[in-house]
């Protein structure tokens, strides 16, 4: 996985590199930070070239960090990354009792906030002076609580005690 981050962050579509950077991480350290171990996580690929990585970090038994950077061929992927959010990660994290997952980006990157929005995550909180330079990021969250129809997909199964 380390190689497809590696080629991502060496083409990184600008909006993400300005992120990255207003993080005060490096590109090195945001390679190995996405290449780590994680409870889910993709690599999307365009004409045999990684285009986008996102991954699911444990924060703690019940909640995830959401990271994701992509390179200029982000809207050649951007249906195939909402595709397997819901199909296919959404389903594996709440099987293992996940219920909340969190993400930041900076005010203003609006192809991160429509991905995020999409995929059901709602508004927290603005931090402003968050980033190196004092930029405001967002802080966007998806909670179970507020998805009621997805709840039986997270408790385990039991039997009713109604009648039919």
């Amino acid at each position: 996985m380390l190689d497809d981050v590696n080629s991502i962050v060496e083409r990184l579509r600008a909006r993400d590199r300005r992120e990255v950077r207003e993080l005060g991480v490096d590109e090195a350290m945001i390679a190995l930070m996405f290449a780590a171990p994680c409870v889910a996580g993709r690599v999307f690929v365009h004409d045999d070239m990684p285009a986008a990585v996102i991954t699911f970090h444990a924060l703690t038994p019940k909640a995830l960090n959401v990271s994701m950077i992509a390179t200029d061929d982000w809207a050649r992927v951007a249906r195939a990354v909402v595709r397997w959010g819901v199909r296919e990660a959404l389903p594996f994290l709440l099987a293992r009792g996940f219920t909340r997952a969190e993400c930041r980006t900076m005010d203003g990157h609006v192809e991160a906030i429509r991905l995020l929005e999409r995929l059901g995550f709602a508004l927290e909180c603005r931090l402003a002076g968050y980033g190196t330079s004092g930029a405001a990021f967002l802080q966007y969250a998806w909670r179970l609580e507020d998805h009621p129809l997805l709840r039986r997909f997270a408790a385990p199964w039991r039997p009713s005690n109604s009648v039919h």
